[in-house]
């Protein structure tokens, strides 16, 4: 009897020893860094593997079922991936629900108005800023907005209303602030402790063992900033095109000089007027690439590019050929950094 309550209490105190938790996490940068706390603990589930796009991803029956019984769940919030919405508010009723997007300290940036944009186009928006950030938008917005932003709000207006599949896009283009948070490394940082927060309060037995996680997490996460701002560095001013304005929080924190995108939102086909813009920024912008996506037909992009000498390459926020787990979004950043700086610097 003694052996046996020695080997009990051997058990509960190795690591791991404790059932871990069931966590759901919506899409692959998002669920490395949920992994990376998790990392010698459990295994998070990722609904939205591949190649898929958050805003057209359809759910399966085998994800309802792991969001029923999930104990945690984790996405950036309905403006990315307005498919959860609804079931997180009814499967996932009994988990605690981590919406990243509302997350204290995050580092969040207002959408942009237009398809062809210039600095002031960008507002920050955190806990640093709060009080002043409003005001500021304001004033921005009213001195530039009749002279740099009034083609690209007529622009946008295009787009809602010529697009071939009007009426069925979500309001991806029209939220006040950009869902692309992981792009920012500071704000990957803030999903980790968020993250390792949430883990320690739903299972409070290995609390040690996600704050050794996220401390190097985050460890890790300030190396590779540091990496990409080096490589990045030497193609700050040269000028390039995106095809959906999704990659903003990457193009502030590395002051790197994005003058459009093709659209707006990308369930939605970008109008002629738009196209039209984009054709006469490309000469007046001196632009030296233009950037595709794997989710989306790059048709769109050649279009655009025809009879110009603007290269282009593919980036991808959501690493479709990147494999899950903790080391994902480190790749994803990686190759976002290898691609623009290849495109950039002319290799």
């Amino acid at each position: 009897m003694a052996l046996f309550v020695s080997a009990l209490a051997v058990l509960h105190s190795a690591p791991g020893a404790y059932a871990a938790p069931e966590v759901v996490v919506s899409i692959k940068p998002i669920h490395a860094l949920v992994a990376g706390v998790m990392d010698g603990i459990g295994t998070p589930r990722l609904i939205i593997k591949g190649g898929a796009s958050p805003h057209t991803y359809q759910m399966r029956p085998s994800e309802a079922e792991a969001l029923q019984a999930a104990d945690l769940v984790v996405w950036v919030d309905e403006t990315l991936e307005a498919f959860l919405e609804r079931p997180i508010a009814t499967l996932g009723a009994g988990a605690e629900i981590v919406t990243l997007h509302q997350a204290a300290g995050m580092r969040l940036l207002r959408n942009r108005e237009g398809g062809i944009w210039d600095s002031s186009s960008t507002q920050l928006h955190d806990d640093e800023n709060a009080d002043t950030h409003a005001d500021t938008h304001d004033d921005t917005h009213a001195d530039t907005h009749d002279d740099a932003h009034a083609d690209t709000h007529d622009d946008a207006h295009d787009d809602a209303h010529d697009s071939e599949d009007h009426g069925h896009g979500h309001d991806h283009a029209h939220g006040e602030f950009d869902a692309h948070i992981w792009l920012d490394p500071r704000n990957a940082a803030r999903v980790v402790e968020v993250v390792a927060e949430a883990l320690t309060r739903i299972h409070p037995e290995e609390a040690a063992a996600y704050r050794r996680n996220a401390a190097s997490m985050r460890a890790r996460i300030e190396a590779l900033e540091a990496s990409l701002r080096k490589q990045l560095a030497p193609v700050r001013r040269h000028a390039f095109v995106v095809f959906h304005d999704g990659y903003q929080y990457f193009e502030h924190t590395f002051e790197l000089n994005s003058v459009g995108s093709v659209t707006l939102d990308p369930t939605r086909l970008p109008s002629a007027k738009r196209l039209a813009s984009l054709r006469r920024a490309l000469t007046e912008r001196d632009v030296q690439c233009l950037f595709t996506e794997p989710q989306f037909e790059p048709r769109l992009a050649w279009t655009v590019i025809e009879g110009t000498e603007v290269r282009t390459a593919v980036i991808d926020l959501l690493g479709a050929d990147i494999a899950a787990g903790p080391d994902a979004w480190f790749g994803i950043m990686r190759s976002l950094g290898d691609s623009i700086a290849g495109c950039l610097g002319g290799a």
